[in-house]
C-alpha cells in the first residue's frame, strides 16, 4: 500500500497504514512578515512506497479559505518537473512539492471556520471607562488558509495544510500592501514581465498610447501549459490627467490615475511557450486630485473615483521570440462606472487599450 506523508522542517506524517479512505492534517507556520514582504516555504508531500505510485485528483486552496489573498502557491512539481493542479501522479520515493508564499495583504486578521473550530473572531464590544480605551495590548494579527490535496489511489482520502502567518506592519508603518510593492524572480513555474505598459484611450487622452510609470514587474504562475495571473499581485500603473491635454477637466486640474489590479480575482489561461492568453482580468481604478508619484500613490490615496473593470482578456499579439514578448488588452468602459459626475462624463462608453511589450523571464 502506497504512503502518504509530509515532510517540512524535519516534520513528517504518515496516513498509510490499514486500508478504506483518509484524513490528514498539518500546520505549517511562517514567521512573523511585515506588509509588503513576504516569506516562502517548500510543502513536500512524499510517496514513501517502494513499488507503488499515488494519484492526486486536485490540489489547492479550499474554497474561500484564501479569499483575502495572503497566501499564493508559487509552484507544484514532482520530481523537480513541473506538475500542474489536478491528474498528479507521484512515482514510488518520489515526492509533490508544494512552494508557498505568505505575502499579508494588509493588518486583518483571518475571520473562518474549519471543521468546528473558528478564527478571527471580533470580539464583542464593551464599554470602557474614557481613560483606559487604547492602554490595552493589541494581539498578534494572525491569517490563516487551508490547501487540500485530494487523493484517489491507491488510497482515496485528503491530506490538509493549514498555513499560518502573522501579519506586522510595513516598514514605513504601511497597513496594506498588494502590487504596489510588486516583486518576481523567475524559475520554479514563476514567469516574470518587465518592460513597458502603455494606455490609449482615445475619447479620453488623444494622441495616441501614453507610457505609463508602472511600479513592479507582473508575475504570472506556469504550470504546465496553465497560466495564472493573482490581480491582487499586480503592480500600480500612474497615468496624470492635465486639463491642457483633457479639455473635459475644468482649467488647471491635475489628476492622477492609478491603475492595480483587483482584489480576489486571479486570471486564469494558457501557455504555449511562445504565447500567453488570459481570462477573468480584473482591474481597479482610482483617480485622486494633484500629480502623486508612484511612492505617495503606494501609501494609499484618497480617491474621488474608484471603480472596477471586471472579466476583461490579455492576448498575445507578438509571441515570445529572444525573450521579447507584446500582449494586448481592449476594452470598453460601461456607462457611469464611478459615479462621479466629472469623471463619468468622459470614462463612460470610452474605449481602453493597453498594450504590454517588453521582456518575460521563466
Amino acid at each position: 500500500m502506497g504512503c502518504l506523508g509530509i515532510a517540512l522542517t524535519l516534520i513528517t506524517l504518515s496516513a498509510c497504514s490499514g486500508s478504506g479512505s483518509f484524513v490528514s492534517y498539518q500546520k505549517e507556520a511562517f514567521d512573523e512578515t511585515q506588509v509588503t514582504a513576504s516569506a516562502t516555504k517548500t510543502i513536500a508531500i512524499g510517496n514513501t512506497s517502494s513499488d507503488k505510485e499515488q494519484h492526486l485528483r486536485a490540489i489547492g486552496f479550499d474554497r474561500g479559505s484564501n479569499a483575502a489573498g495572503h497566501f499564493r502557491i508559487d509552484s507544484i512539481t514532482v520530481g523537480g518537473a513541473t506538475a500542474g493542479t489536478s491528474d498528479v501522479v507521484i512515482p514510488p520515493g518520489s515526492a509533490l512539492q508544494v512552494t508557498v508564499t505568505y505575502a499579508p495583504m494588509n493588518l486583518d486578521p483571518s475571520q473562518a471556520a474549519y471543521g468546528g473550530w473558528v478564527t478571527g473572531e471580533n470580539e464583542r464590544w464593551i464599554p470602557k471607562d474614557p481613560e483606559e480605551v487604547g492602554k490595552e495590548e493589541e494581539g498578534a494579527i494572525y491569517q490563516r488558509a487551508i490547501i487540500e490535496a485530494v487523493y484517489d489511489y491507491p488510497r482515496e482520502g485528503i491530506f490538509y495544510v493549514e498555513l499560518v502567518g502573522e501579519a506586522t506592519e510595513g516598514p514605513n508603518g504601511e497597513e496594506e500592501a498588494g502590487g504596489a510593492f510588486a516583486t518576481c524572480t523567475p524559475g520554479g513555474g514563476t514567469a516574470c514581465y518587465t518592460g513597458g505598459f502603455a494606455l490609449d484611450i482615445p475619447d479620453l487622452a488623444p494622441g495616441g498610447p501614453k507610457d505609463l510609470e508602472i511600479t513592479g514587474p507582473i508575475r504570472f504562475s506556469i504550470s504546465g501549459g496553465e497560466v495564472t495571473l493573482r490581480m491582487d499581485d499586480f503592480p500600480y500603473a500612474i497615468m496624470y490627467l492635465r486639463s491642457e491635454e483633457i479639455p473635459q477637466l475644468p482649467s488647471g486640474v491635475t489628476a492622477t490615475m492609478i491603475i492595480s489590479g483587483a482584489q480576489g480575482v486571479e486570471a486564469k489561461g494558457t501557455f504555449d511557450g511562445t504565447r500567453i492568453d488570459l481570462d477573468g482580468v480584473g482591474f481597479r481604478i482610482r483617480v485622486a486630485l494633484g500629480e502623486l508619484t508612484a511612492d505617495q500613490a503606494k501609501q494609499g490615496v484618497s480617491a474621488m473615483v474608484d471603480f472596477e473593470l471586471s472579466d476583461l482578456t490579455i492576448e498575445t499579439v507578438k509571441p515570445l521570440a529572444q525573450g521579447l514578448i507584446t500582449m494586448k488588452l481592449e476594452t470598453t468602459i460601461p456607462e457611469n462606472p464611478s459615479g462621479n459626475e466629472l469623471f463619468d462624463q468622459f470614462l463612460s462608453g470610452a474605449t481602453v487599450i493597453a498594450v504590454m511589450e517588453g521582456e518575460l523571464s521563466f
